[in-house]
């Protein structure tokens, strides 16, 4: 019996001993497992709910954005105008800066032969003997390279009409 009781005191005692590092044990696992902390799915939906509350700002920026678009696009088709404007008024500028540095070129008449079935004359620019008909036209040299386009009006007894449509002139001839 002594040693039944003292195997028994063993095994109480054994119990108890253990029963204190079994509830650690447990309490650790507690501790871990917090039942207040935020899980990955609280922490998503937070998330979500914070980016929501920030959805007005969002709006608010993107509405600012749109006008802004709008006044740069009137402002760019602003420009637009401009710049076709300013293009048109250097073309015709440099048109009229062509027409005045082109010297008409100087022409003598030679012959005119005048019949029922049209007129015929002979001209002469520098050393270029050019026959014209009535009514006709042809390309003349005007410079060193550069040709001109003149239109024959009229050749008659007293006078000879030439046409620059390019140099926008118009030249009599008188004999």
């Amino acid at each position: 019996m002594i040693i039944t009781e003292s195997v028994a005191r063993i095994g109480l005692l054994t119990v108890f001993l253990l029963l204190p590092i079994g509830l650690e044990s447990s309490g650790q696992a507690q501790e871990k497992k917090d039942p207040t902390d935020q899980s990955e799915i609280i922490k998503q939906t937070l998330s979500k709910i914070r980016d929501v509350e920030r959805l007005d700002t969002f709006v608010q920026q993107n509405n600012a954005l749109k006008e802004e678009n709008k006044k740069l696009k009137a402002d760019i088709a602003s420009i637009n105008k401009q710049i076709a404007k300013l293009t048109k008024d250097l073309a015709d500028q440099t048109a009229n800066l062509r027409r005045q540095l082109l010297q008409m070129p100087t022409f003598e008449v030679q012959a005119k032969l005048l019949g029922m079935g049209g007129s015929m004359a002979l001209l002469k620019t520098k050393d270029k003997i050019i026959r014209i008909r009535n009514n006709t036209e042809m390309s003349v040299p005007v410079a060193d390279g550069v040709w001109v386009l003149m239109q024959v009006k009229k050749i008659s007894k007293d006078m000879i009409e030439l046409h620059f449509p390019e140099l926008e002139r118009t030249v009599y001839l008188y004999d």
